[in-house]
């Protein structure tokens, strides 16, 4: 590729549209570039003060990559993928001149001034390139520690963490109300399914994060705590009601009793 610099065809002309980040322009072909500022993905190309055609930076990259293949001679039409591509066509005519037809903008150009307006494009490209990949990681970062993206990361876990303590609270209450068995089992197997068949993104991140802290942290956190004895005695008597339940079913609570009623008291 040739580069061929000159005054008409430099990049740099000033220009505005509100809520859009001036990259760059090329005068010989009236176009000026543009980067969304609420969404770093979407670029706006005006061609001679008309209306700017929103499209993907990544289309336009495309379009220069053409250009610069036809400048090689390894390209001949355009042709993208997107659902709504840009309408590029260039064709040579027969007085060597090139024939450059941009959506709603055409252009002849001398050979010269083809390869230095193509000059213009690569620049603005690669310096569109660096824009687009400085605003994401901006929003990335931005959006990292709002309360919408954390609940994101992680409102699976909190749902799982409540549906898990529902469960075992139904599992401790059966002791009480046998009739509940089925509501608990279905909770348990829905919970089982959610965990191991569906495997959710935050699961790979629980077990680390829980290893961690029990050969770290477990220890010095027990050995601060300090649970009243009737906490400590309420809670064995749970433990006692739920292992019991296992072991004899539904006839549990008609054995408690029965034991309870037969004992003497001091």
């Amino acid at each position: 590729m040739v580069k061929v610099h000159g005054k008409y065809n430099s990049p740099g002309g000033f220009d505005f549209i509100p809520g859009a980040t001036y990259v760059g322009d090329s005068r010989v072909i009236g176009l000026a570039v543009f980067v969304d500022q609420t969404d770093p993905s979407q670029i706006l190309l005006r061609f001679n003060e008309q209306q700017p055609r929103r499209v993907n930076y990544q289309e336009f990259l495309r379009a220069v990559n053409f250009l610069e293949a036809f400048s090689s001679g390894e390209a001949k039409s355009y042709e993208s993928p997107d659902r709504n591509p840009l309408k590029l066509s260039i064709a040579v005519l027969g007085s060597s001149r090139i024939l450059l037809h941009w959506e709603d903008s055409t252009t002849a150009l001398f050979p010269l001034e083809f390869f230095q307006t193509l000059n213009v494009l690569v620049a603005i490209r690669k310096k569109m390139e660096t824009i687009v990949r400085r605003e994401l990681d901006r929003k990335a970062r931005l959006a990292e520690g709002t309360f919408v993206e954390q609940f994101k990361n992680w409102g699976g876990l909190i749902v799982f963490i409540m549906l898990a303590a529902l469960d075992l609270l139904m599992l401790i209450c059966l002791v009480i109300w046998p009739q509940f068995f089925m509501h608990w089992l279905g909770l348990t197997l829905g919970l089982a399914f959610w965990m191991l068949i569906l495997k959710p993104a935050w699961a790979g991140r629980v077990w680390p994060t829980i290893r961690m802290y029990l050969d770290d942290e477990l220890i010095t956190d027990l050995s601060n705590l300090h649970f009243p004895k009737r906490s400590v005695e309420i809670f064995l008597i749970l433990l006692i009601l739920t292992f019991i339940y296992f072991f004899f079913g539904s006839d549990a609570a008609n054995i408690i009793f029965k034991n309870f009623k037969g004992s003497s008291l001091p």
